[in-house]
């Protein structure tokens, strides 16, 4: 388990960030608007989650728990719920009150159970089969906590985000080299779109850190991207990165909802406490190697994350 303070902006957090900075700079409403409803796709027939007693509200200002899903798909597939295995799982609860944010990074390999299809299989597979209704409900049982709210973004958006920056400046985590990209632990590289993906998308290279070196090569380049986005005025740009986010990314939250999250929730977003599930690889019957959690590690993560939600 890693666990560390820190300054971390998620995919969606990414993705209200342009919305949010278009709207501080004066970009048209109705194209901010429009962006914040074309990606809102609601769970059909779900209120609240069924570990919540009652539901929350952001308005309110309660404690919320989010689910990521960072996912390698197309713009039809992604708006249909179609969007195959998410690669990324990342569970957020969010304290607007204590000003702190736990994030759970989840295993794409961990083995699960797929809820709504009885099997046992990688987490990763309940987004193929079920969209986020079933992976919602797949993580929810796995890790024993309430999901509230939902996003997904296509990986590949990131890319067109990162070319329409300019590019990003990250520090590698790792000594490794993917294809023709050349990493080097400690050492900052201006990336573009192609050369961001091969770095976080890597995990199988010698010297990567295997699924946990991924993990916090995505981190890095989201940080490295935020911060470029705060940053950019240029009318233009944020035109393309408001295109881009209404292509690739969907969540459950409204548009008044992102707006509620990103003006009474941002002190808590910078102050995130990290962790990642602890647990043994293993090979079973069936020949697969799946990742199998530990479970007092899983308890323990677990306390933690419903602490913060005031449980």
């Amino acid at each position: 388990m890693k666990k560390r303070k820190g300054c971390f902006i998620p995919l969606i957090i990414l993705s209200l960030v342009i919305i949010a900075g278009a709207g501080f700079l004066g970009y048209s409403y109705f194209k901010v608007k429009g962006t914040a409803d074309s990606i809102h796709k609601p769970i059909e027939n779900r209120k609240k989650s069924e570990l919540r007693d009652s539901a929350v509200a952001i308005d309110r200002k309660d404690p919320i728990s989010v689910a990521l899903f960072g996912v390698d798909s197309n713009v039809t597939r992604l708006a249909t719920g179609d969007a195959g295995r998410s690669d990324t799982i990342m569970l957020l609860s969010i304290n607007p009150s204590t000003k702190k944010t736990v994030m759970v990074s989840i295993p794409r390999d961990t083995y699960s159970t797929m809820v709504g299809k009885g099997t046992q299989e990688k987490i990763a597979h309940a987004y193929a089969y079920g969209g986020a209704a079933m992976a919602v409900k797949s993580v929810e049982q796995l890790m024993g906590v309430p999901i509230d709210y939902y996003a997904t973004i296509n990986m590949d958006g990131m890319k067109d985000m990162i070319d329409n920056v300019g590019g990003v400046k990250v520090v590698s985590n790792a000594t490794f080299t993917v294809r023709n990209y050349q990493f080097v632990e400690g050492q900052a590289m201006k990336m573009d779109g192609n050369t961001a993906m091969a770095f976080i998308r890597s995990r199988k290279e010698d010297g990567s850190g295997g699924d946990f070196g991924r993990q916090e090569r995505q981190q890095l380049v989201v940080q490295a991207l935020a911060k470029k986005v705060l940053s950019v005025g240029s009318v233009s740009k944020l035109d393309g990165m408001l295109k881009t986010i209404s292509g690739n990314v969907v969540t459950d939250l409204s548009f008044n909802e992102l707006e509620s999250l990103g003006t009474s929730y941002t002190a808590a977003l910078d102050h995130v406490e990290k962790h990642q599930l602890d647990g043994t690889g293993q090979t079973l019957d069936d020949g697969l190697w799946y990742f199998m959690a530990d479970e007092k590690n899983k308890q323990h993560i677990k306390a933690l994350y419903m602490k913060n939600l005031n449980k």
